[in-house]
């Protein structure tokens, strides 16, 4: 759901976000609920905040109960540490927020209440967001370190199912809980919630693939030349599975071969990706090979 759009980013909020708010505002937490809401707020600026400092260009920010998710332009090919600076500035804003709380009611600067509040509020996001499971923060960190090793498109894989998992043991975590009288139904909800919200980030598999290969292309211009790979593949197999197929680290030369086994041509891993972009995903190889 868009509710703004400013400086070129897309504001979204969404339903599950608009739902946990109706659901504790309900309860007379009102005052609380909005504060909350503040709160993502300043996480998510944090985010965009360190992307723009770093040269990204940030076009959509979709605020979720844990935190948001700000997306960017996919023509824009960063690197895996300007990825993981940009991924640690929320939690760090939300950790420091506590600690200058904390700091505040310890010297009694703030009513206890309303000061315990904030303090645990930031301390929770904080944390919660450094979990290693996309789309948590911790998440794209965890992609970030392994792209160098598997590549990009593996390392979302991984974190994605990561998320999936803590999804899974949260939502039946949070069902026993309500059964047996020690717990809401937040927990469950959140856990429904972030396997739903991994599940939406695997779709991005294949453009993080896609971005792979840029990366390969730009450090191929800079250093001048690097390792190879040679992939045989039948003309008649789509350009989304020999994608697949591309090792991260190398660049990919793809031998076209017919039914006989004949070699009918080259391809680039570059003209693969632009004939995905011209002709879609499912085209058969055989029908790029120049």
């Amino acid at each position: 759901m868009r509710i703004l759009k400013t400086h070129g980013v897309d504001i979204h909020i969404n339903p599950f976000f608009v739902l946990m708010l109706l659901m504790y505002a309900s309860v007379g937490l009102f005052p609380e609920t909005m504060f909350a809401f503040l709160v993502v707020i300043l996480h998510e600026l944090a985010h965009v905040v360190v992307a723009g400092g770093l040269g990204w260009r940030v076009e959509r920010l979709e605020l979720l109960p844990f935190g948001g998710v700000v997306q960017f332009d996919k023509a824009f090919c960063g690197t895996p540490g300007s990825e993981i600076a940009i991924a640690l500035a929320g939690p760090i804003h939300n950790l420091i927020c506590a600690g200058l709380v904390f700091t505040l009611l310890r010297r009694e600067m703030l009513p206890p209440g309303f000061g315990k509040f904030v303090f645990e509020l930031n301390l929770a996001m904080g944390l919660f967001n450094l979990l290693p499971a996309i789309p948590l923060d911790g998440g794209r960190v965890i992609r970030a370190v392994l792209s160098h090793s598997i590549g990009v498109a593996r390392a979302t894989a991984v974190a994605v199912n990561i998320g999936r998992i803590m999804g899974f043991v949260m939502l039946i975590l949070g069902v026993y809980l309500v059964f047996a009288g020690e717990g809401n139904i937040f927990l469950p909800s959140l856990g429904g919630f972030l396997m739903f919200a991994a599940s939406r980030e695997s779709e991005e598999v294949l453009y993080m693939r896609i971005q792979d290969s840029l990366r390969k292309k730009e450090r191929l211009i800079k250093d001048g030349c690097m390792c190879a790979e040679v992939i045989a593949s039948y003309e008649q197999t789509p350009l989304v599975e020999v994608v697949r197929k591309f090792p991260p680290g190398k660049v990919s030369i793809v031998m076209v071969l017919d039914g006989s086994l004949n070699i009918l041509g080259f391809v680039t891993e570059v003209a693969v990706l632009e004939g995905m972009g011209r002709y879609g995903p499912r085209i058969p190889i055989g029908r790029i090979v120049r």
